[in-house]
């Protein structure tokens, strides 16, 4: 069995944890570390008495579990903050091990690329936390793309706001930065909780089973309600090398869940899919009809943690790699550069309520939502166009220009 360490005991550490042990009973793993900080240990006391009890060593620090090397486990895996993702995942393959890395990759592409030739030097694997690109519904439609029955996409629109509170900003010291120290961190929707939906948009816009589609032009508009760096609504436009045309409003700044929405159009047909469990049905030009979902089996979240034990075994890669999952940074890096100062929402078009948090689970917050935007965003992605453009008052960027993708190479920037 692949032997499995996670880094956390806390956060999103414990569905790394559940993940293993879902392969342990499946018979594909074991998990035989966790990297736990006291502070973690004294708030999950039973956690740590059941790791003990299935033979779990727990370590202190990374560098002591990485001192041991592959001699003690086979996969690190990675779910910490966004700047430490390409140090520790590098460390990990240095030290004889292969490593599943939680998305995104990592903040800019110059550090997706120092992860590639680290892959590539030491012949681990690396697989890339995007779990919708292992899901059922993806995977379809993906095949339907690729073997001509929905044939080459042409637009994509998609489209998904989902309310945080002021504590999920304060959860963690990155919440919400553009830099942390002299890391970059651009959390942002498009970086964070909807990073899983731009990368299955630039996934479906190649035909290639293993590769998504780079973005060739980008322009977007940044705004944010919320006392933050980076910005809580995002909405950008690109054309990808094959020719696509994606299109994407998403926020943390509005009134009431909704999506992920996603409509395809393709040469074939058109998809629509929609929320996090994937619900996808396809219309063929010809008239026929399909439907399916994600809900394949309750734990289908961590088909990626199986996925890598695939690769590790049959000396293959996996399905996520640093550089497929690359296009998903390369957009965001020049989403910035196309629009380098996010809007701030004047007061008085900011309503601020008290609800229900899901950071952490079962709390209250204090939510600053932007009047109006949910049928902004509704309209904006129906007529494919720019709030700027819609006479929305509050509604101007200052700097926004389209960026030229082709070959870029390093945030911030431009093409060289």
């Amino acid at each position: 069995m692949v032997r499995f360490v996670v880094v956390g005991l806390g956060g999103y550490g414990l569905a790394h944890i559940e993940a293993v042990r879902w392969l342990a009973d499946e018979g594909l793993a074991k998990l035989v570390g966790v990297v736990a900080l006291d502070v973690d240990r004294q708030r999950r006391p039973d956690l740590v008495a059941s790791l003990r009890t299935e033979g779990c060593l727990l370590y202190d620090t990374i560098d002591q579990c990485l001192s041991a090397g592959s001699s003690s486990a086979d996969v690190l895996t990675v779910p910490i903050g966004i700047a430490q993702h390409v140090p520790v995942s590098i460390e990990a393959l240095r030290a004889g091990m292969h490593v599943y890395c939680e998305k995104p990759a990592a903040a800019t592409v110059q550090e997706v690329d120092q992860l590639i030739a680290a892959e590539r030097e030491t012949g681990g694997k690396v697989a890339i936390g995007y779990q919708h690109i292992y899901s059922n519904a993806i995977g379809q439609l993906k095949a339907r793309i690729c073997d001509g029955r929905l044939g080459s996409v042409r637009t994509i629109t998609l489209t998904c706001g989902w309310p945080r509170s002021r504590q999920y900003y304060q959860r963690n010291e990155w919440a919400g930065r553009l830099r942390l120290g002299g890391d970059w961190i651009l959390d942002s929707p498009a970086n964070n909780a909807h990073a899983h939906y731009v990368l299955n948009a630039l996934y479906l816009c190649s035909d290639d089973p293993v590769a998504a589609a780079n973005p060739v032009q980008v322009r977007s508009e940044l705004y944010r309600a919320n006392p933050i760096e980076g910005p809580d609504t995002v909405q950008l436009e690109l054309t990808t090398e094959t020719g696509s045309r994606v299109f994407i409003v998403l926020t943390h700044a509005n009134s009431r869940e909704s999506g992920p929405y996603m409509r395809v159009e393709c040469e074939g047909g058109r998809a629509y899919w929609q929320t996090d469990e994937g619900r996808t049905m396809v219309r063929y030009r010809d008239g026929t009809t399909e439907e399916f979902d994600n809900l394949v089996h309750d734990k289908w979240r961590y088909e990626g943690f199986r996925d890598l034990v695939r690769a590790i075994r049959e000396d293959a890669p996996p399905l996520c790699t640093p550089r497929l999952a690359r296009s998903q940074t390369l957009t965001v890096n020049v989403m910035h550069d196309s629009c380098p100062e996010s809007g701030v929402i004047p007061e008085e078009y900011v309503a601020e309520t008290e609800d229900w948090e899901i950071f952490p689970p079962g709390t209250k917050g204090k939510f600053r939502h932007i009047r109006g935007l949910d049928e902004y965003m509704r309209v904006a992605i129906e007529e494919w166009s720019f709030l700027s453009e819609m006479g929305i008052p509050w509604a101007r960027t200052s700097r926004q220009k389209s960026v030229d993708a082709g070959r870029y190479v390093r945030f911030p920037g431009t093409a060289v």
